[in-house]
């Protein structure tokens, strides 16, 4: 009985690690390529614009071809998953809840994987999204756009970390002239 529920323990604890750990094919200039769809994304959810939202998770979708395959990393599947709801979203609300998935997915990528810190990355939450129970998403500055609310509510939420800081050592400063 107890190796049993020892086997089961082990097997939600294996269950419940990253969604990404099983991927090392998953590389930070992969992710930095994400990142610039999915900025693009956020701030047109921001703006209340589906269309744009819905060209921009098709970029995003694109981009997804450009790096590891599904077969070597088969978390990405779920980004796919994720951009394919909001590009076929018929309204901005179901929009806005695709974002949320694809944000929640992209987060844990780039906790686990990393950026190349070529750009500020902020990890934002407005905790009175999706009728009280929150919602977070990344920017690549500290100005709150928040795309759960548009204009309604633009600057609603906090900034709850910063994921990476732009690296801007001068990679020229250890040379001598």
């Amino acid at each position: 009985m107890k190796s049993k529920i020892i086997t089961i323990i082990i097997t939600c604890a294996m269950a419940s690690t990253s969604l990404f750990a099983d991927s090392k094919a998953i590389k930070p200039e992969f992710v930095d390529m994400l990142l610039k769809p999915y900025f693009e994304l956020q701030a047109s959810l921001a703006k209340d614009d589906l269309d744009a939202s819905k060209q921009h998770s098709n970029t995003f979708k694109a981009m997804l071809g450009h790096g590891p395959s599904f077969e070597e990393a088969p978390s990405l599947l779920d980004l796919q998953d994720e951009a394919t709801a909001l590009a076929n979203a018929s309204d901005i609300s179901a929009a806005r809840t695709a974002f949320l998935s694809l944000s929640e997915d992209l987060t844990e990528m780039v906790e686990h994987v990393g950026t190349t810190k070529t750009q500020d990355l902020y990890k934002m939450s407005c905790p009175m999204a999706f009728q009280g129970k929150g919602g977070a998403w990344l920017q690549n500055n500290e100005t709150l756009a928040n795309p759960y609310f548009g204009a309604m509510m633009l600057r609603c939420g906090t900034i709850d970390s910063q994921l990476a800081k732009a690296n801007t050592e001068n990679s020229h400063a250890d040379h001598k002239h």
